[in-house]
């Protein structure tokens, strides 16, 4: 059943209750005329207009209009049994002669539209809200008052100059003193002789705090009425209205036509009415009919974008799984199934279980086991997949993120407070880069204030920053690391944390799975008592194994491979590895897993144990541009690493 939004059915209530209604939110919007009897949407008008009808329906003899740049107006072809202009001029002029030219006099000039539309000007804003003050305690005329761009009154609400606080103490008191009268119009329709209705203002503002705070806290005759968004509901209406025109709309079958809808609706969640309109403009210009409408929601959200998820096709994906093990080792479960989850997002499958698919992110990882296993790897594998350059990842340390107002650098500070200008550091980022790779990393270290944030990015693809405007995650990847499940915390001492998962203690991969897999789902549930979280996670928790003995001798190969290129890069200067020196890298780093350091620890002893002593016997040996450099064998002497080498 089509029905008037929530706001326009309390505009109707509250106007017969209060003198002085602020309407904010979504105020620059075209909004629909709903014509509730023939259940369909008859047009659409500006909030302004809208508010002039409705106070004409309830049978108001003037209504004027009034803005800081324009004046007082009427508007054309508003049908009035009162000449405003000509109200106005005759209470100005009374209020002239009574003070005889002193000071208080207001002053008027007339300016002639382009259109022929007289309006009048007052010197100042205070002028104007005292002649509105006039206007409200009348009694011969029943009157209401619009007036726009509220927010424009004044610098700062919290810090008025004389005449801001004498234009706001005028609005106050006509609205307190405003009179009832009858509503003086037999010819309209909702008339009744009994009848009575009170001059009334309207503020349009952008926020209720861009009003004083005392103007409207604990003001008995005062209502805050916020406009949102058109909801889902609405949408669909709006839709269904501009789709009869739409190319291919009249021929598509009934699936077809429900298809559009609803891939529609799913995708233009925080879109005003005229996004709505500016969308069906793209697809027209664009020659394209209902199959591609959501080509067109794209052109919208992000303008002209090279889309990298439509370049990635099966030539390209075949070969993804056995690229990314070369880069990342000794995972090949996680690997398979992340590459599983990239594919899908490939396809724009990604949430297909739930109504509002199209609007959740491309793919969401959950990347989760022991330090130094190759999560952050894998991201950066994934990014050079998609993007072809790992650089392309956006990374956040979330680490950066514990205190309390963590949120607002992610996502800008609100209204009024330092900082708001700039917008926030991931709002910005997904602005300027809508098709990204993002990763929060080690996530379980954000304060749970931005944890609350992911909740809308996972469900709706989108977020508002603090300055408002709505921010589309639709067409990333999100990634999460963590090292949840690693440890716990005690049972016998809640404050100190346990270890879990150790490399001794689990000697295969599915022990180390559950336990991570048990801790991540503690985590959410318990500590941080967000399991809503873990939902929109779903089954993407991947969890890493530790680097076992079987992985060593290619990651060591590995890490070889890059100490040469690095070497001869900067130095010029080749590096050879025997297969004895190879060996006693393989034992010293098998003595080492135990610790469960993972490839970092890997690293950290081939900086030990070849790095720094062969940057020693360069060193000592003046080994020069395009030399060659064996090296034989590694080996402890006293505590110090040391490598049997050979120059050529």
């Amino acid at each position: 059943m089509l029905e008037r939004s929530k706001w326009q059915k309390e505009l109707v209530v509250f106007s017969r209750l209060v003198n002085t209604i602020v309407l904010t939110g979504n105020i620059y919007d075209q909004h629909p005329i709903v014509n509730e009897r023939e259940q369909k949407i008859q047009g659409f008008c500006s909030l302004e207009l809208y508010l002039a009808r409705t106070c004409q329906s309830f049978g108001y003899q003037a209504i004027l209009f009034y803005n800081p740049i324009d004046g007082f107006y009427a508007v054309p072809g508003l049908q009035q049994k009162t000449n405003v202009i000509e109200l106005i001029e005759k209470i100005v002029s009374a209020v002239n002669s009574e003070q005889q030219g002193n000071q208080g006099n207001i002053n008027l000039s007339k300016r002639i539209s382009t259109q022929g539309n007289t309006s009048i000007l007052t010197e100042c804003i205070k002028e104007a809200a005292h002649v509105v003050n006039l206007l409200l305690t009348r009694s011969d005329v029943s009157i209401a008052v619009i007036v726009s761009f509220s927010s424009r009154m004044t610098a700062h609400p919290d810090d008025l100059d004389m005449d801001e606080r004498k234009t706001f103490m005028y609005l106050q008191e006509g609205a307190v003193n405003g009179r009832k009268n009858h509503s003086g119009d037999p010819d309209n329709p909702g008339f009744q002789s009994n009848m009575m209705i009170q001059n009334q203002l309207f503020l349009i503002a952008d926020k209720i705090n861009d009003l004083p705070a005392w103007y409207y806290l604990g003001h008995p005759s005062f209502k805050n009425i916020n406009i949102p968004k058109p909801d889902y509901r609405m949408r669909n209406q709006i839709i269904i209205g501009y789709s009869t025109n739409f190319p291919g709309y009249s021929e598509a079958t009934k699936e077809e036509k429900d298809l559009f809808s609803d891939v529609f609706v799913g995708s233009t969640e925080g879109f005003t009415t005229q996004d709505i309109a500016r969308v069906f403009q793209i697809a027209k210009f664009s020659n394209l009919d209902i199959h591609g409408i959501d080509k067109a929601i794209l052109l919208y959200k992000h303008g002209v974008q090279d889309n990298p998820w439509l370049k990635l096709d099966a030539n390209k994906l075949s070969g993804a799984e056995n690229q990314i093990k070369k880069r990342v080792l000794g995972q090949d479960v996680v690997i398979k199934a992340a590459v599983d989850i990239v594919k899908r997002a490939a396809m724009g499958m990604s949430g297909l279980q739930h109504s509002s698919a199209s609007s959740k992110p491309r793919g969401i990882l959950f990347l989760a086991g022991p330090t130094g296993t190759g999560k952050t790897e894998l991201a950066k594998a994934l990014t050079e997949l998609i993007f072809l350059d790992e650089r392309n990842m956006i990374r956040f340390d979330m680490s950066e993120y514990r205190q309390e107002q963590s949120d607002q650098r992610l996502l800008g500070a609100p209204p009024g407070y330092v900082g708001y200008e700039a917008g926030g550091q991931l709002t910005n980022a997904i602005r300027e880069h809508p098709f990204s790779v993002l990763l929060f990393d080690e996530i379980e270290k954000a304060h749970p204030s931005v944890m609350d944030k992911f909740l809308q990015i996972l469900e709706d693809g989108r977020i508002t920053d603090g300055r408002g405007e709505t921010v589309y995650f639709q067409d990333c990847l999100i990634i999460f690391t963590s090292n949840l499940g690693i440890t716990v915390h005690s049972t016998d001492n809640p404050g100190v944390r346990i270890q879990n998962v150790s490399y001794e203690t689990d000697k295969d991969y599915q022990s180390v799975h559950d336990k991570v897999l048990s801790g991540v789902r503690r985590y959410f549930n318990d500590e941080l008592g967000r399991p809503e979280l873990l939902n929109r996670i779903g089954n993407n928790i991947l969890v890493f194994d530790y680097i076992r003995e079987d992985s060593l001798k290619p990651i060591i190969a590995k890490q070889i491979k890059s100490i040469a290129g690095n070497l001869w890069a900067d130095k010029h200067i080749r590096l050879m590895v025997s297969a004895q020196a190879m060996d006693d890298l393989f034992k010293l780093a098998v003595d080492d897993l135990p610790r469960g350091q993972g490839g970092r620890g890997i690293g950290n002893m081939m900086e030990e144990m070849i790095i720094n002593p062969l940057a020693r016997f360069m060193f000592d040996n003046s080994v020069m541009r395009d030399a060659t450099v064996t090296v034989e064998h590694i080996f402890m002497d006293n505590g110090l690493s040391e490598i049997k080498a050979v120059i050529l």
